[in-house]
């Protein structure tokens, strides 16, 4: 799972501040549902982390983009999967994960992850995922920790994978997790990156992780088998018995207004080696659909779709348009209607997520909603 949360108009005048004592971070410094943030990404950086303690001078600014995600944050209700996690009041949409929609909680005392929803092959899964990003409100010394268990999927079989032999029919697999976070803000100061220069928090995380893959054999959960982990991996399944891994996050957050996300992140190796370096290009903007709608009584159904979708509006439009857009904003279609129903074909659409607007005839936006495509 991505760990890493990190904006769309460039603002002049932000990031010129000069701090020179320590912030405080609260749940208002947080950006909630509602915004959207952009994030450039860095896959070949040259810096590396910097000291941790008060006053320091954090300088990024030579940091590159070689990529570039959208994070749109949501009122989680609408999106899919959303009643697996009843308690979220926040859902993460992210241009670099298809078909992915995180569900979180923020509140005065947090920002918390409560799991994340897939759908893969048109089937969703609802994975609990919980832990904590950071805690409200954070100085320098503020950390927090501890373990997590659960699991990551199951997936059914139902076949005796090694033909007549030693084993029986596996009936599902299983991948589990044990996690031990520790969180902890080390320095504070000033952070430079080409965004600008904010006054700053600096945390460092780190996750190990125990996965382990699980078969189900006449009714008895055991590690999976060479046998059987052999034969799967041989059709390209990649799979391993039980793995272990360490990630190490460097994250700079800020109260600076214009910002409210973490300006930069960084994963890190154990001997300060910065694989990837992510940072908040601009100031986050207001999402098209979490703006008051002009009209009501709108549904899309069937949602998730893999042949078709009908929009039923129950007041008849006249001379009105409907444009569907992918989650990077690219037009894909823009159809004309003018009644109160219409049907699309959508089998020529990759699976993901997509926008659709309703438009009057001077080109007001009437409504504004999502759906999913699935195969």
């Amino acid at each position: 799972m991505k760990k890493t949360l990190l904006s769309l108009i460039m603002f002049t005048g932000i990031g010129i501040y000069s701090s020179q004592a320590q912030i405080t971070i609260a749940s208002g410094d947080v950006v909630g549902a509602g915004d959207v943030v952009e994030q450039a990404r860095d896959t070949m950086p040259t810096v590396n982390i910097g000291g941790g303690g008060p006053s320091q001078t954090w300088n990024f600014g030579a940091i590159a983009q070689h990529a570039l995600d959208t994070l749109f944050f949501k009122n989680p209700t609408p999106l899919p999967g959303s009643s697996n996690f009843s308690g979220s009041n926040v859902g993460l949409e992210d241009t670099s994960q298809d078909s992915t929609w995180t569900y979180l909680t923020k509140n005065g005392v947090g920002l918390f992850v409560d799991g994340i929803y897939q759908i893969q092959g048109g089937v969703g899964t609802a994975i609990p995922f919980i832990t904590t990003i950071i805690t409200f409100p954070s100085n320098m010394g503020t950390s927090f920790g501890g373990p997590w268990n659960g699991s990551l999927g199951s997936f059914p079989i139902g076949q005796d994978v090694d033909g007549p032999g030693p084993q029986g029919v596996i009936d599902s697999l299983k991948i589990t997790r044990q996690t031990i976070l520790a969180s902890n803000i080390d320095g504070w100061g000033n952070v430079t990156t080409p965004f600008g220069t904010f006054p700053s928090l600096r945390q460092i995380i780190s996750e190990e992780t125990i996965d382990t893959t699980w078969q189900l054999e006449g009714g008895v959960w055991s590690i999976i088998s060479p046998i059987t982990l052999s034969v799967l991996n041989g059709l390209g399944a990649g799979l391993s018995d039980i793995s272990f891994d360490t990630t190490r996050t460097a994250r700079w957050w800020t109260d600076d207004p214009s910002a409210r996300f973490p300006i930069v992140e960084m994963d890190y190796e154990a001997n300060g080696t910065v694989n990837e370096v992510l940072w908040q290009k601009s100031s986050p903007t207001v999402s098209v659909d979490e703006q008051i709608k002009t009209i009501s009584g709108v549904s899309l159904y069937p949602n998730p779709a893999a042949t078709e979708i009908t929009i039923d509006v129950s007041t008849t439009l006249n001379n009105n348009s409907l444009k569907i857009l992918d989650v990077t904003g690219k037009l894909i279609s823009t159809t004309s209607f003018n009644t109160n129903k219409i049907t699309l074909s959508v089998s020529n659409l990759d699976v993901g997520v997509y926008f659709y607007n309703i438009y009057d005839v001077d080109g007001n936006v009437l409504h504004s909603n999502k759906f999913v495509v699935t195969k």
